[in-house]
């Protein structure tokens, strides 16, 4: 495998934490890119002293933020890019927005993650083969993304609604990608890691600690959630395969409206548009 940077984004904590020791083991250049980069320093220094790899590194980057996102891509000044772990996931109780004015789950899930990737794509394929991997959920076939998806609704906000959303959204720009990377060194797939014992499904409820009782003991941990994206992130078992979704680190099948090629067209359109509002300027097709 080429050998450039391997990325891993929310890489300080739950599976970002798990996958990055993984890879950090294998001896590659690491990027830890983490939004509170004081509270990751300790997980990185942790990293390299448990690995021995002192090639990890630890960058600022806000997927809710378009400036963090380009200066986070300014930052790594051209360098190969092997590995794209794009691992960061919110999920909001309350309504929220982000400073660039997109619902917070939708903007960091999804914009951010679809912005990311594209402003590194020039970074990837140039020295050898390089993959993409989203983190998407189980959740996604609860999900609905239509005209609706990046419309401002404060009243009708509902977590179980944006979260679904959004990974649905992610398996839908996973597979239009895929589309658009043919003939070129880069494969993209996502992963659905099961239900992950995170802070993440803390619900916030009066039953919470019961749930912590007699629910958590019989959900994967982060380091078995972790595991299908590490597989695809430093093995060649799936090296040729692009556009894939992957559970249990096997291929699965694909929810209906992520092999809806139209349907994932106009996605993309769309957030093309959305995102030329923010950055004040299209991606040009020559730079997706």
């Amino acid at each position: 495998m080429n050998k450039g940077l391997f990325i891993i984004t929310g890489a300080n904590g739950g599976m970002g934490k798990a996958i990055t020791k993984a890879i950090a083991g294998t001896g590659v250049p690491v990027v830890m890119a983490c939004r509170n980069v004081e509270r990751a320093a300790g997980v990185r220094d942790e990293i390299v002293r448990e690995t021995g790899n002192g090639r990890v590194e630890l960058h600022q980057l806000d997927l809710a933020s378009v400036a963090s996102i380009r200066s986070f891509v300014d930052g790594l000044n051209g360098r190969e890019v092997s590995v794209l772990v794009n691992n960061a996931g919110i999920m909001c109780r309350d309504f929220t927005t982000t400073g660039d004015g997109l619902e917070m789950t939708v903007g960091v899930n999804y914009v951010g993650t679809w912005l990311l990737t594209n402003w590194l794509l020039p970074n990837m394929g140039r020295g050898g083969k390089a993959r993409i991997i989203n983190t998407s959920s189980v959740t996604c076939k609860m999900g609905e993304v239509g005209d609706h998806f990046f419309k401002l609704d404060p009243e009708h906000y509902r977590r179980f609604k944006a979260y679904p959303n959004s990974k649905l959204a992610i398996l839908m720009f996973t597979t239009e990608l895929a589309r658009r990377l043919q003939g070129r060194a880069i494969t993209v797939n996502a992963v659905d890691p099961g239900v992950v014992n995170t802070g993440m499904i803390t619900m916030h409820k009066w039953y919470d600690p019961l749930a912590d009782i007699f629910f958590r003991p019989f959900i994967k941990s982060p380091e078995r959630g972790a595991m299908t994206a590490i597989l695809l992130a430093t093995s060649d078992r799936y090296v040729n395969v692009s556009g894939g979704f992957f559970r249990n680190k096997r291929q699965v099948g694909l929810p209906k409206t992520a092999l809806d090629v139209e349907a994932c067209r106009k996605l993309w359109f769309q957030t093309e548009q959305l995102v030329a509002g923010l950055v004040g300027s299209k991606l040009k097709k020559g730079e997706n």
